[in-house]
């Protein structure tokens, strides 16, 4: 007779008149009552919508609550996770009326349509307002009650108003039922849509309405999207609970949707050239082109060698059938040397590339190289160009990578006094290299200058603090000093800039940039053409070629190659098609030095 409710029970029984007795009573109705789990420790429940309240965190933090409602989702076993609905919790449209539980240790407690109660603390999880709790505070009340009907997710373009409108959603039975793919499936197995009631089909970085109403579907839920999908694509009838997680919402799916895919074109291919003056130059980023080496000096990636001859095979392709062999092309993220012989030695690639590197302080070990056509050009000088700052953002090679704690050793000099006093700026620092047009007309051989550039990326920024801002900026101004210099150095040969910048044309990097008088070839294409990088259904322009006009070069056109960044990532792994072989789109420009006639068959070029 262990159970307090059993005693009692058994005490009425046998009651007798007498105060000693209601003393005994007292005292065991007061042990049942601290006996109990959570339920008796408090009486007040916590409505759900009072829990989220109408901001993005909830002022219940911390606080150990109660709270009731429906299961609408049970990923509770595979996930520990539960999503709890409070249907019509009060007639505000600005609170939620869902809560998600989080369950340590993981287990199978509840299904869906279960009525429960939950005791626990509010906590706040990478944006996600959660319960946080554990098997032995739920308690079942009721089974299979009918669930709540989904709501229709119609959220505004404009950014806070869509990140207000996805937050008095947060945790909810929710349906889209048409959206539109304007993010591939990426590497996380993440598809980005947008509803189709926005009517947009391609989302714009600078979109003046705004870059809102987008939101993420991925393997958290019953159901995935299969196959994986391509921008172009549509999802009809996407039903399941919306959460936030990893700075984005996303729907996790509850039931099958219907696909409809866009038809698919295959890759684009580089035009002939329409000069004997001209050359080709692009811009092609190798996406982490490791090697199967494990080098112990960084920390590099180590591939099979299956995958390795897989990565090597679709690059060749990209150089052979869609770049049709440009005479230079910009590399970033290549590992190392031998990487590039390999490279070359596919048998798509042309015989007479050639290439030009420089090793670089990258903590994965990644460089920039230039490609080049030793039938058409001939190098004259390679430089490598290291900047020092006094930036402390724990960021760069000397970094300690932790933004929020930051730390730079000092291992160059800024000033030239001989004494340590900065950081090395770049990861990959720039890579010039000088060379002649040998394949041009008329027996002239005019010189150009390439700098190849890979600037930092974003990886560190929140969507709060943009902690690598700083560096680029830093790295812009150091890039804008050196064309200063080389001018002064080479006045009458012209300049090119190529690679991955990692921002935007309107950022304050690429502004200081242009403040030298440097032309973006790339402003040229037509808006709904210029974009280089999709992220999580932003469309982007991130990559450049830049000239510095006015020293006999021209250009003849630019194209954007569009077969990797609208294309799911999963393709990656087709070795037959240079489709999807890396995250960036490829910009490729026609250049020429124009030709005077002067005597019947005698030309000289412009300078």
């Amino acid at each position: 007779m262990t159970n307090p409710l059993n005693r009692i029970r058994w005490l009425l029984d046998c009651l007798r008149p007498g105060a000693w007795l209601k003393l005994v009573l007292l005292s065991l109705v007061f042990e049942f009552l601290l006996s109990r789990p959570v339920l008796a420790q408090s009486p007040l429940l916590i409505p759900l919508c009072m829990i989220q309240g109408r901001g993005f965190s909830s002022d219940w933090q911390a606080q150990f609550v109660y709270v009731q409602g429906i299961v609408t989702a049970d990923f509770d076993q595979r996930r520990g996770l539960i999503a709890l609905q409070q249907p019509d919790c009060d007639a505000d449209p600005a609170t939620s009326d869902a809560l998600w539980v989080s369950l340590s240790p993981r287990a199978d407690v509840v299904r869906k349509g279960d009525w429960i109660q939950v005791a626990g603390s509010v906590q706040e999880t990478f944006g996600r307002t959660q319960l946080e709790s554990n098997p032995a505070q739920i308690n079942i009340l009721s089974i299979d009650q009918p669930l709540p009907e989904p709501t229709e997710l119609l959220p505004p373009q404009r950014d806070s108003q869509a990140n207000l409108y996805f937050e008095a959603h947060e945790g909810m039975l929710v349906r889209v039922s048409s959206a539109n793919v304007i993010g591939p499936t990426d590497s996380y197995e993440t598809t980005w849509l947008i509803p189709a009631a926005l009517e947009v089909t391609r989302l714009f970085y600078n979109d003046l309405r705004g870059t809102g109403g987008v939101f993420g579907v991925d393997e958290g839920g019953d159901h995935v999207l299969n196959p994986a999908l391509k921008v172009g694509d549509q999802v009809q009838q996407v039903v399941g609970v919306l959460d936030e997680a990893y700075e984005a919402y996303r729907i996790y799916l509850l039931e099958e949707p219907a696909i409809l895919e866009a038809p698919f074109w295959g890759a684009p291919q580089a035009p002939p050239l329409t000069s004997s003056n001209a050359f080709r130059l692009a811009t092609f980023n190798l996406a982490n082109l490791f090697d199967p080496e494990d080098d112990p000096n960084i920390r590099d990636t180590i591939l099979s060698r299956a995958e390795y001859q897989r990565r090597l095979s679709k690059r060749a392709l990209v150089l052979h059938e869609v770049l049709r062999d440009a005479d230079l092309v910009a590399l970033q993220e290549v590992e190392n040397e031998g990487v590039l012989h390999d490279l070359l030695a596919q048998p798509a690639i042309h015989p007479d590339y050639a290439f030009i590197w420089e090793d670089s302080p990258d903590l994965r070990g990644l460089d920039v190289a230039l490609l080049y056509r030793s039938d058409r050009f001939r190098v004259t000088d390679v430089r490598q160009v290291q900047g020092c700052t006094n930036l402390v953002d724990g960021l760069g090679p000397d970094g300690n990578q932790d933004v929020r704690y930051p730390q730079n050793a000092e291992t160059c000099d800024r000033d030239g006094d001989g004494s340590l006093d900065g950081n090395r700026l770049f990861l990959r620092p720039p890579l010039v290299v000088k060379l002649e047009f040998i394949a041009a007309s008329g027996g002239q051989h005019p010189a150009v200058i390439v700098i190849v550039n890979h600037w930092k990326s974003k990886v560190e920024d929140t969507r709060w603090t943009l902690y690598t801002l700083p560096r680029r900026t830093r790295e812009a101004e150091f890039t804008a000093a050196l064309i200063q210099r080389l001018r002064l150095e080479f006045p009458a040969i012209p300049i090119l800039l190529a690679g991955d910048f990692n921002d935007y044309p309107t950022s304050i990097p690429l502004q200081k940039l242009l403040a030298t008088g440097v032309s973006d070839l790339t402003q040229t294409v037509d808006p709904e053409q210029r974009y280089s990088y999709v992220y999580r259904g932003i469309s982007q322009n991130i990559d450049y070629l830049f000239l510095d006009a006015g020293k006999g070069l021209q250009l003849a056109q630019i194209i954007p190659l569009h077969f990797n960044a609208d294309y799911p990532a999963p393709w990656s792994s087709r070795a037959d098609t240079p489709i999807r072989a890396s995250d960036h789109d490829l910009w490729l420009a026609e250049l020429f030095f124009p030709a005077r006639a002067y005597l019947p068959l005698i030309t000289r070029f412009e300078r």
